[in-house]
């Protein structure tokens, strides 16, 4: 109990910097929709692929890394994980910075700079914010992201709608909001000396390049279950219908609005208590099953809600992206347990097992979005990516029952299987009553899975209270 508060607690936390953010961000759509065309809003999504590979490939998800070692030391020695973690940073660094000079004018990319400048600041501001949130300083971090996001936001209305850029802004406004985040975040660390050559460990940093090079593996096999679909739809159906799809995509990341505060959450407590206990199969089982369950009920509520807002969010220019929801958000609810599962394995250290079934789903996706383009269309990228997303979510289960002898509650999975045929048919063929009615019944849900949750968090209020 102690450990399920804790992470309702930081839960909580990230809710206020990550989910309102990303939410404020969200209530945006309507400004990017009326001034960027489907065909621009395509092509910045595709460049946005590209360098999140090119990130993939090379900065091996050092942050993460970092993190998870800075849990075994304490004091001064907490410098040893960071500054092994940015040896690695910086080359990382140069060699992404050789390929951008060398790739940009080959495949004639229209704003080269922006796009490198881009890319070094968000892997900057995520290097330095895995290293507050190893110092536990989760309330900076959340507060430097809402600041930084809201600073990209107010650039984003002001270049878009005084000064009538093109999709550009998008990537000047992310540079500035990006610098914002940054400055607080090293400012609220606070920490004298913080790189430093006299904490480089040449034993610390072998072990932290073996722990993090199967996390690289795997974030470029995650680059092919996800972003691979925006350039094959772009090759085969052209960037208008890539700027649709990622128009679907904006509303998949509302359920990342509420994954990615959970994930951070449970990250921290895995790896924490990874480091000092053992024979953790009733935790982890307990952990799983429940974030299953919150990750479905939240699609079946998901569904029906958009389906009244999407075109009170979206211009009419973007109708189409509208049949894509559901199944968009089938994979992307499929991808965060997949992630869910992906931490688990990272807090007991066996992250080979991570890029084995990376690779089983990325060569499920790439081979049915090429089979299913021609006879689907749009849609193939989707049931393509949630079919991807399964096979990994399978075989995750199926290694941490073997290696920490997990138990699933599959009568849930079945409730939840059961609940998103039904909203997803009335999503298709129904009206907006028929939506409004499935919607109420799926928060009713929400009180049956978890009236004990609930009962808890009630209790310590009024205890506190």
């Amino acid at each position: 109990m102690k450990d399920l508060w804790r992470f309702i607690k930081s839960s909580g936390i990230y809710f206020v910097g990550t989910v309102l953010t990303k939410l404020i961000s969200f209530l945006l759509l309507p400004l990017y929709t009326s001034y960027i065309s489907p065909a621009d809003y395509g092509t910045y999504d595709l460049y946005n692929a590209y360098i999140m590979f090119l990130c993939s490939v090379l900065f091996l998800d050092i942050w993460s890394g970092i993190m998870r070692f800075m849990y075994e030391y304490a004091g001064e020695n907490r410098k040893k994980p960071i500054n092994c973690g940015f040896a690695i940073f910086t080359t990382s660094t140069i060699l992404y910075t050789i390929i951008i000079i060398v790739a940009a004018p080959a495949l004639h990319v229209e704003y080269p700079f922006w796009l490198f400048l881009y890319g070094i600041l968000m892997n900057t501001q995520t290097l330095v914010g895995y290293i507050a949130r190893g110092y536990e300083k989760n309330v900076l971090y959340t507060t430097s992201g809402l600041i930084g996001s809201i600073t990209t936001i107010v650039f984003n209305i002001l270049l878009l709608v005084q000064f009538k850029m093109d999709y550009s802004a998008l990537f000047i406004a992310s540079c500035i909001g990006y610098v914002v985040n940054i400055v607080i975040m090293v400012v609220g660390i606070h920490e004298r000396h913080l790189f430093s050559f006299k904490y480089f460990d040449k034993k610390l940093f072998k072990e932290m390049l073996l722990f993090s090079l199967p996390l690289c593996l795997n974030s470029v096999a995650y680059w092919f279950l996800t972003s691979y679909n925006r350039i094959a739809v772009n090759d085969y159906l052209g960037p208008e219908a890539n700027g649709y799809y990622a128009i679907a995509g904006r509303f998949g990341s509302m359920i990342t609005l509420f994954t990615t505060c959970f994930q951070m959450a449970w990250q921290e407590l895995a790896y924490s208590k990874s480091a000092k206990e053992d024979g953790l199969g009733e935790f982890y089982s307990v952990a799983t099953n429940n974030y299953i369950k919150s990750m479905g009920v939240g699609l079946v509520i998901l569904i029906p809600s958009i389906f009244i807002i999407y075109p009170l969010m979206v211009n009419e220019a973007y109708g189409v992206g509208k049949e894509l929801i559901p199944f968009y958000l089938l994979g992307t609810i499929l991808s965060t347990i997949s992630s869910f599962l992906g931490n688990t394995f990272s807090a007991i250290k066996k992250n080979q097992l991570l890029f084995i079934t990376m690779l089983i789903g990325s060569v499920a996706n790439v081979v049915c979005i090429h089979l299913l383009l021609p006879k689907l269309g749009l849609q193939a990228s989707n049931v393509a990516l949630a079919i991807g997303f399964l096979l990994i979510c399978i075989t995750r289960l199926v290694l941490l029952k073997k290696e920490l002898h997990i138990s699933i509650e599959y009568r849930n999975i079945v409730i939840v299987i059961i609940g998103f045929i039904c909203v997803t048919i009335a999503y298709q063929y129904g009206n907006l009553w028929q939506n409004i009615v499935v919607m109420l019944v799926a928060l009713a849900l929400i009180f049956y899975f978890f009236k004990d949750v609930f009962h808890m968090v009630l209790q310590k209020v009024r205890n506190r209270g």
